[in-house]
C-alpha cells in the first residue's frame, strides 16, 4: 500500500488495527502512521465503510426514509440515528 502522506511504496503493515478493525500501517520514508482508509472521504466516519455504503444504496435505491435506515440496521446489530444518516 502507498502512503498517502508522501507516496512512498516502503510501508509495513503493523499488527494493531483500528478500533473499526482497519488496518494500519507504517511508512518507512515519512515514518506516519496510517489506515486503510487515510485519505479517503470515509476517514473520519464512525461507522465502517460497508455499512456507510449499503445505507446509501438503499436510501438511494428504495427511498427509504431515514428513521427506516436507522430502524432495519438496529435490527440487524447496527445502532445509530436517523441523524447520523442526515450527516
Amino acid at each position: 500500500m502507498h502512503c498517502p502522506h508522501c507516496a512512498s511504496a516502503t510501508t509495513k503493515e503493523q499488527i494493531r488495527k483500528t478500533t473499526l478493525g482497519y488496518r494500519t500501517f507504517r511508512c518507512s520514508a515519512c515514518k506516519r502512521l496510517f489506515n486503510e482508509r487515510t485519505g479517503t472521504p470515509f476517514n473520519f466516519l464512525e461507522y465502517p465503510t460497508d455499512v456507510v455504503l449499503l445505507v446509501v444504496l438503499w436510501r438511494l435505491r428504495y427511498k427509504l426514509s431515514l428513521r427506516d435506515l436507522a430502524e432495519i440496521f438496529l435490527e440487524r446489530g447496527v445502532t445509530f440515528t436517523y441523524e447520523a444518516v442526515r450527516e
